[in-house]
């Protein structure tokens, strides 16, 4: 591995770091605006729903458009773009201006952080796939906790709108500088290949697997595609409990400092959970991981429900690191392992929609629930039986996937 290989490691972890800070202090957001400007819950929450949910509509747009106009520029334009989004939420006073404010982020949010540091890890990593990925959202656990501690009390000290310029300076300068001098989109640019290209890699046909890779037009037409879909979609809804993690704890009478710490617990139990899910994972195998991401995610949800023990939730959160953070690694190793890599850019594309969709919806549900029940236990015990669905969803794509079997492509 040459040292371009460990920068362009380190080009995609900045973007992931700047995606995690971003959404992870959203959470502290939502209980000083709602108080001080008198919004219900799920209303506020809509504005990130906005956000999402036009990064979806995007997104499949810069699948296809990228090539035109190249990942450097991408970055430097979108990265400008977001961190001004935040300085104009800084100044909001009504919902609507949240509203806009989601939607201008939206634009570019996903697009320059989880697709390009993903498609990074995918153009300079062959061998090591997974544990590359799980090192990459490691990197983000790692912001995230960061973030996680500094915001209560940065928030309390200095007002949620000095909040949202911190967070425009965080964004502005993880991905401008790095899309400026770091950002290397395709190894073969410097004269290079992807690490552990000489080593040939096979399916369990023993045929090899870069033959085997299905286009993005194929791949429309297999029902596995669909399935894993509606499987990534369920999962996200865990991504959106996470927005209001620190309402729940806030609810607990738990100190500002306490509520830091255990949202912190969590990211920091993210670096573990993604490094060994993406270990385990080129190890093991993708089947044995997943089982492993949805029994910690029901084990943790059960708990979130049923104690108020803050001892017994600092234990609970390290659980809930490997069922909220093991998705978004294992995720795109499954893509690449069900349709291999030769199109994963327009594939991905498509199927990354499902996490901002899935995250767009649960959002303002999570706060529903809140504000009809007065807790997010209900949520818990639903978020359980998604947990399994999405899990069976997962299990049918891999078993079904195209690459585990002689081709046959067929419409649905």
């Amino acid at each position: 591995m040459t040292l371009r290989h460990f920068l362009s490691f380190f080009s995609a972890a900045f973007l992931i770091m700047a995606m995690y800070i971003a959404g992870n202090a959203v959470g502290f957001f939502v209980e000083p605006i709602t108080s001080e400007l008198g919004f219900t819950r799920s209303a506020f929450s809509l504005y990130i729903s906005l956000s999402t949910l036009t990064g979806v509509f995007v997104l499949p747009l810069i699948g296809q458009f990228l090539p035109k106009f190249g990942a450097k520029r991408l970055l430097i334009g979108g990265g400008l773009w977001v961190s001004l989004g935040f300085v104009w939420l800084a100044f909001a006073t009504r919902l609507w201006q949240f509203y806009l404010g989601g939607i201008f982020l939206g634009l570019f949010m996903m697009p320059i952080t989880m697709f390009l540091a993903i498609l990074l890890i995918n153009n300079w990593f062959t061998a090591k796939k997974g544990l590359m990925m799980g090192l990459l959202n490691a990197s983000g656990g790692l912001a995230g906790a960061i973030i996680s501690m500094i915001m209560p009390t940065f928030l309390d000290n200095f007002g949620w709108r000095m909040g949202y310029f911190l967070i425009a300076g965080l964004f502005a300068l993880l991905t401008v500088p790095n899309g400026l001098f770091l950002l290397v989109e395709n190894p073969g640019t410097v004269g290079l290949n992807a690490y552990g290209d000489q080593l040939p890699a096979y399916n369990e046909s023993n045929q090899p697997i870069h033959d085997l890779s299905i286009t993005y037009e194929d791949a429309r037409k297999m029902k596995p595609f669909y399935i894993l879909f509606i499987g990534i979609f369920l999962s996200a809804f865990g991504g959106g409990m996470m927005q209001h993690l620190p309402a729940h704890f806030s609810g607990m009478n738990f100190t500002y400092g306490q509520v830091g710490t255990l949202f912190s617990l969590v990211m920091t139990g993210m670096i573990i959970a993604n490094i060994s899910v993406g270990a385990i994972n080129d190890k093991i195998d993708s089947t044995f991981t997943l089982t492993l991401i949805v029994v910690c995610m029901l084990i943790a949800l059960f708990f979130l429900a049923t104690t108020r023990s803050f001892l017994a939730l600092s234990i609970v959160m390290f659980i809930l690191a490997f069922g909220i953070g093991g998705p978004a690694v294992l995720t795109p190793l499954i893509v690449s392992e069900i349709f291999g890599i030769a199109d994963y850019p327009r594939i991905w594309s498509i199927l990354g929609m499902a996490p901002s969709i899935g995250m767009s919806i649960s959002g303002p549900l999570w706060g529903a629930v809140y504000d009809l029940t007065g807790s997010y236990a209900i949520g818990m015990y639903v978020m359980m039986g998604l947990a399994i669905l999405y899990g069976i969803c997962y299990f049918f794509a891999l078993k079904r996937g195209p690459l585990k079997q002689p081709l046959n492509i067929t419409s649905i």
